[in-house]
Parts: structure tokens; C-alpha cells; sequence
């Protein structure tokens, strides 16, 4: 048995055969074309001459400059032998044209390095690497021209040039070198410069402190400030002991201390005192015995008052010129009279007091020079970091400018060793270039055309094969069935063209397929699956047909059944079993199928079977098939009848079988080998399924060569791949056989 895509090739070979020919005829016409052209001439003599350039072992460099020179000249690449600077000298010692020297580089000259030559013969065996050190490199090189001489000479100036020019291009490389490492030079030198300068100026400021802190000279004057510190707080503690005592004894503070003192001290205001003390005694006197109007009482009290005023311009002149004396004219008398004891312990009190703001004034400055002192400790830390950063960097910029001044004065010295990269290795040889006879082989030539022709138009059937979506052999069809899990009802088989395709005879050879097919349906529906739609995904699938034989098998078998055109898009074929439509149906249908008696019509030639020609074509086929007349049409014949077949349009044409599908008990689609497409098959079988609609199955008709069924009677098996649904019994394994 032929693989699929063999099958596949056949029938599109016997469609596109004349497209496969056209292939092969253009092809072999092309060879045909190609083999009729005359020989070419022999081309005129052409001279060749070959060079060979070699990298140049230099002497031994002494300078590192020098030998990454060498190593860099070893790295030579065809732009590099090629270079303007090469073609111009080239140029201009022979003579030529800008036009003529490009011309030269593009077609007469051929560069071949050591690689290319390797990566050409893949065959010759690689040198060790010991080998590819002791011998030397060559880079060959090829010239065409149309003399001797002139192929000779043109090589070799191009092979003097490109000498020449490898030479300069490794004296200008270490010119740019010392060039670039001068300027480099002087940015560094004032880098370095400046790196010092801010080392010096940060030192010439912060030196000292960091002296300080290193010599610990520091941290010695924080601890004598402490030191000092606690001498003045002892001796703040003594004297404010001191001070708290006398001031007990006194009943004053310091400052009520000073001013007693001072007033105290003081001679005109004792002798103030005295007079109004001696006024009041004579004022007491006189008081007892004189009204206060007495002229002596009157100037006793003026000479009282004035001395008041005295005593009190006294006290300001004494201590008020400093703005401290607030004492009343009435107090000035209590706080002036301090005897010298008193004055004595007044006075001490006050230097004690004068003591103790000077030692507070001398913490205070303690105090903040060690708050000081420690800023500057606690600073130490970061300062030294600060000092660590500005010495790196001038070292760092030091380093730097000293390998920069070593690497220039090393390209310096290596001006004396650079020498060219290349050198000639081989003079040029020239020779005239001999072409082989250019003779056609015309038979090869046509061979070719044929076999080419052969394989287009092969591949061109193979490749109509591979895009066609057509499903061409019944293993097709059911694979895809299967794919789906569509139920395969039956294969029907071809019906010879001498014969009528409706089988109104009865011709048992062909109408055991469709009993078959009957009873396969009657054993997967239920008992009452009695109605059942014939519909297909396109036309000309034989819908019509496999509704009309499957009807006729039915009735033949004893059945009592109708079978209804439901395709009201098309007019009726009944006439093929001798029965006439009504011609006034197609201008009143709800009428013709509201009168069912006159409507359903028997077959004159085929016992039990009853037929329901189609009134169309009609515009308003869909509003027929959704009418009550049809409804009520359908519900009688599922009561009078034991099997109505209902043929609608295709899937692809209409919704009708869908219409329709809610009154039956379920839908058969009929496929053909070579119709149905594979795309359209899976998208109605989609549509289907979204709709939830009930397929009973599928057939696959117009099959070839198909063996007539050895007993068409009776119920029949499932498809094995459909065999969990029953368990098939001996009947229906035979039956398996049989399809099979």
C-alpha cells in the first residue's frame, strides 16, 4: 500500500500534469538556448608575474618600544599592502592614471597571505608551531598584463612600494608614539605640580597642629588645663566658704559689704552724720517744750535736711560714680555706720568676693581652651587622613610621570632600531597565463536541461501536493474524522457512469453499502431516531444522492419512509424516481406544505417510499424552514412514518441544516475523496459544535473499489475507534471485517 504522500502526488500529478510539463519544456528550452550559442573566442594573451614579499627578521631590539614595533609590523593586512599611499607611489613611478592604477588593485592584482593559502587547501598538512617560528612567512603576490615586461615591472614596483611603505608606517607609528608621550608629559608634570603645591600649602597650615599631636605636647596641655581646672574649683569651693561666713556674721552680701565700707571709711560723711545726729538730739530736746512754728525747731530741721542732702551727695560722690549705689537717703545713715571691726571683716569680704570672680573669669578661659585643645585632638584623626590622601597623591603622579619619562625616553632610543616589516623575498617571474579550450559539451548541456526540467516540474506537482488542503483518499477523510471523534457511518462506493446514480432499480451490489449505512444509524440513535438530516461542507459532495439511495434502502428493507427535499435553494430531482413536483408550490409553499396529503407523494416504482419534492428555488427559503406549516409537517411524519431522510443544503452554503437540526434526531455530514477541504471540513465541524448541535456521524462517498459487503442485513458494529461505546458482538465483528 502507497504512503499517503505518494497517493497525495498521483492525483495531483494527473491535475497539474500540464504545469509539471510546461516546467520540464522551459527548462530543456533554456539548455536548448544555452547549447546552440557559438564557442566563445580564445581571449588574448595575458602574462602573469608572481612575487613573493617575506616579514623581515629584524636585529635584536634592546628598547621594549622597539620590539612591540616589530611585533606590530608583523600584523600586516591587505588594506595595509594596498593603502592610497602605495597605489599613489605606484602610480607615480610608472606613469599611470588614477583610473588605471584602481583599475589594477580591482582586477589584475591578487594578495594572498599564509592563511589564505591554508584555509585553501585544506589537505596540506599544518606545521608545528616550532616550524611556523623558524620559517619564514611569504605573502605571494600576482600581476596580469597584457606584456612580459610589463607585468614584471609593474609587480615589482608595487612590491617596492608596499617595502617602502611598511617601513614608514613603523617609523610614523613610533613618531605618533614619542609625540603623544611628550604631550602626555607635560599634562603630568603639572599634575604633579599641583599635587605638591596642595601637599605644602596644607602642611604650612595644619603642620603645627599635627605636630602637636604627634609630639604629644597636645594631649599634655589638655591634661595641665584639666589640672588647673580643679586647683580653681578647690579654690573657688575655700573661698566661697569664706565668703558664706563673713557674710553670716556681717548680715550683708558683698555687694552691701563694699558699700558699707566705703561709706564707712569715708570722713566727711562720719562728720555729716555726727552734725545730724546732734541736730536730732537738740530737735528731741527742744521738741518737748517749743511748737513745731519755733524759729529754732524751723532751723534745726533746714540745718537736718541740708546735711542730708550732704550726706547723700556724699554717699553718690563716693560710690555712685560707678552706677552701683541705689541706697536711700534714709539708708545711707544705717550702712555707714560700720565700726572698724566690722569695716575690717567688710573689707576682707569684698576681696574674697574680687577673688572669686577673678578665679571664675580663669576657669571660663580654662574651660574653653581645652574645649579647644580637644576640637583640635579630636580633628587629629581626620587632618592625618587628609595629609595620607595629598602624599599618596604626589606619589601617585610621581609614578606616574616617571613611567610616562621612561616610556619616552624608551621610544627615544628606539628610533635607531625601527626598520621596515617586509622585504622581497622573490623578484618577480612572469609567464603567459595558458587558458584551457572553452568547447561546449551541447549533449551534457541538454542532459542537464532535461534532468533540471525533471526536478522542477517534480517539485512544482510536490509542491500543489503540499498546499492543497484537499482530503483525496478515504484514509484522509477518516483520519480527519477520527481527529474530530466523528463517528464514520459508512464508505459508499462509486457508482459506474453507465448506471444512474440513484439507485431506483434496486441494484443489491450497490445498495448493501447504504443498508449498511441504514443500519448503523439505526443501532447508534435511540429507538425513536427516526428523522435524520443529509447535509455536506460544500456542494457536489453528493448529499443529494446518498439522501435518495439511503431513503431507497430503507424502504426496500421494509421501512415505511420519507424522504424531504429541503433545499429550497434549488429545484427538485424526484423527477429521477418518477415523481412530479407541484407546479403551484413554488408560488404558494406554506400552502403546498400545509396541505400534507397533496404534498407527500408516493414513489410509483419503489414500494414504501414517500416523497416531499422541493417547492423551490424560493427567495425566503430560511422563513420556509422556520414556518409552522414545515413544523407540524415534521412532527406528523415522525408519527406516520419509521424513517424520514431530510436532504439539505451544504454547511457552507446556508445555515439551513442548522435550522432545521432542533426537529430531527440528529445530523449526517457526507464527505467526498478529493472535495472536502480540510479547513473547511474543521471549521464547520467548529461551528457545529459551538452550536451544540447532534451529529450522528459522517460517510464518506464515491469511493473506488470498494468490495460489496458480505451481509447487509441487520444492525451493524461501530468503528473500532468508537468501539467503547457497545460492546460489539460476533454480527458486528464480521461486519468490522467487512469495512475494513
Amino acid at each position: 500500500m502507497a504512503p499517503p504522500i505518494i497517493k497525495r502526488f498521483l492525483i495531483s500529478f494527473n491535475q497539474y500534469k500540464l504545469l509539471g510539463l510546461l516546467a520540464f519544456l522551459l527548462s530543456l528550452g533554456g539548455a536548448v538556448v544555452l547549447a546552440i550559442q557559438p564557442d566563445p573566442e580564445r581571449p588574448p594573451r595575458v602574462y602573469k608575474a608572481i612575487g613573493q614579499l617575506a616579514f623581515q627578521t629584524p636585529p635584536p631590539a634592546f628598547t621594549s618600544t622597539g620590539t612591540q614595533i616589530q611585533e606590530q609590523g608583523r600584523t600586516i593586512s591587505k588594506d595595509i599592502l594596498i593603502s592610497p599611499k602605495v597605489l599613489l607611489g605606484t602610480a607615480e613611478r610608472l606613469r599611470l592614471s588614477q583610473e588605471r592604477i584602481l583599475d589594477i588593485r580591482d582586477k589584475k592584482l591578487i594578495i594572498t597571505f599564509p592563511d589564505d593559502k591554508a584555509a585553501t587547501d585544506p589537505n596540506q598538512p599544518q606545521p608545528q608551531q616550532a616550524q611556523q617560528d623558524s620559517q619564514p612567512q611569504v605573502i605571494t603576490l600576482e600581476v596580469t598584463d597584457s606584456t612580459l615586461e610589463g607585468a614584471k615591472l609593474l609587480l615589482e614596483t608595487f612590491m617596492e612600494e608596499m617595502v617602502n611603505y611598511s617601513r614608514l608606517l613603523n617609523s610614523s607609528q613610533l613618531t605618533a608614539r614619542i609625540d603623544a608621550l611628550k604631550q602626555r608629559l607635560g599634562t603630568v608634570q603639572k599634575d604633579l605640580t599641583a599635587a605638591e603645591e596642595n601637599f605644602y600649602r596644607y602642611i604650612s597650615k595644619q603642620g603645627s597642629d599635627l605636630l602637636a599631636v604627634q609630639d604629644g605636647s597636645l594631649f599634655s596641655a589638655i591634661t595641665s588645663s584639666q589640672q588647673r581646672q580643679r586647683e580653681i574649683r578647690l579654690t573657688l569651693q575655700e573661698i566661697e566658704g569664706q565668703i558664706g561666713s563673713l557674710t553670716t556674721q556681717l548680715g550683708l552680701s558683698p555687694k552691701q559689704a563694699y558699700t558699707s565700707a566705703a561709706l564707712s571709711a569715708d570722713p566727711i560723711i562720719a562728720n555729716l552724720r555726727a552734725r545730724i545726729l546732734e541736730t536730732e538730739l537738740q530737735l528731741e530736746r527742744l521738741q518737748k517744750d517749743l511748737r513745731p512754728e519755733h524759729p529754732a525747731l524751723v532751723k534745726l530741721n533746714k540745718d537736718k535736711q541740708v546735711n542730708e542732702t550732704l550726706l547723700q551727695q556724699r554717699a553718690q560722690e563716693v560710690i555712685g560714680k560707678d552706677g552701683i549705689f541705689t541706697t536711700l537717703p534714709s539708708q545711707v545713715r544705717q550702712e555707714s555706720n560700720l565700726d572698724p571691726t566690722r569695716q575690717q571683716l567688710a573689707s576682707q569680704l569684698v576681696s574674697l568676693q574680687t577673688q572669686k570672680e577673678g578665679l571664675i573669669k580663669q576657669l571660663d578661659s580654662l574651660v574653653t581652651q581645652e574645649r579647644q585643645l580637644r576640637n583640635q585632638y579630636e580633628r587629629f584623626p581626620e587632618q592625618q587622613l587628609q595629609q595620607a590622601r595629598l602624599v599618596q597623591a604626589v606619589e601617585f603622579q610621581r609614578v606616574i610621570y616617571q613611567n610616562i619619562l621612561t616610556a619616552l625616553v624608551d621610544a627615544q632610543s628606539a628610533e635607531a632600531e625601527t626598520v621596515g616589516s617586509l622585504t622581497i623575498a622573490q623578484r618577480p617571474i612572469a609567464n603567459e597565463v595558458i587558458y584551457p579550450p572553452n568547447n561546449r559539451n551541447r549533449l551534457l548541456i541538454l542532459l542537464a536541461g532535461a534532468g533540471l526540467g525533471v526536478l522542477a516540474g517534480t517539485g512544482l506537482i510536490f509542491l500543489l501536493a503540499a498546499i492543497d488542503d484537499r482530503l483525496h483518499t478515504p484514509q484522509e477523510l477518516r483520519e480527519a474524522l477520527i481527529s474530530r471523534q466523528i463517528l464514520l457511518l459508512g464508505e459508499l462506493p462509486t457508482i459506474g457512469k453507465e448506471r444512474s446514480p440513484i439507485l431506483a432499480d434496486g441494484d443489491p451490489d450497490y445498495l448493501a453499502f447504504y443498508e449498511r449505512f441504514r443500519s448503523k444509524i439505526r443501532r447508534l440513535g435511540s429507538e425513536t431516531s427516526k428523522v435524520v438530516i443529509i447535509t455536506s461542507i460544500t456542494n457536489e459532495e453528493g448529499k443529494t444522492l446518498t439522501a435518495y439511495n439511503l431513503a431507497i434502502a430503507a424502504s426496500l428493507a421494509g421501512r415505511r419512509t420519507l424522504l424531504i427535499e429541503a433545499d429550497l435553494r434549488s429545484p427538485s430531482v424526484a423527477t429521477n424516481i418518477q415523481v412530479l413536483p407541484d407546479p403551484e408550490a413554488q408560488n404558494e409553499p406554506l400552502l403546498y406544505y400545509g396541505a400534507r396529503s397533496k404534498s407527500i407523494r408516493l414513489a410509483p416504482s419503489i414500494e414504501n417510499l414517500s416523497i416531499l419534492p422541493s417547492p423551490g428555488p424560493q427567495r425566503q427559503a430560511a422563513a420556509i424552514l422556520e414556518s409552522s406549516e414545515l413544523q407540524l409537517l415534521l412532527k406528523d411524519a415522525r408519527g406516520r412514518f419509521d424513517m424520514v431522510v431530510i436532504d439539505t443544503p451544504s454547511l457552507s452554503r446556508c445555515n439551513d441544516a442548522l435550522l432545521l437540526e432542533p426537529l430531527t434526531d440528529g445530523l449526517i455530514i457526507v464527505t467526498q475523496p478529493g472535495l472536502t477541504r480540510s479547513s473547511l471540513l474543521n471549521e464547520a465541524l467548529d461551528q457545529l459544535a459551538e452550536a451544540e448541535v447532534s451529529i450522528l456521524g459522517a460517510v464518506i462517498n464515491n469511493v473506488e473499489n470498494l468490495a460489496t459487503p458480505a451481509n447487509a442485513q441487520g444492525d451493524e458494529a461501530v468503528q473500532p475507534q468508537f468501539a467503547q461505546l457497545n460492546q460489539p458482538s460476533t454480527t458486528e465483528e464480521e461486519d468490522a471485517k467487512v469495512e475494513v
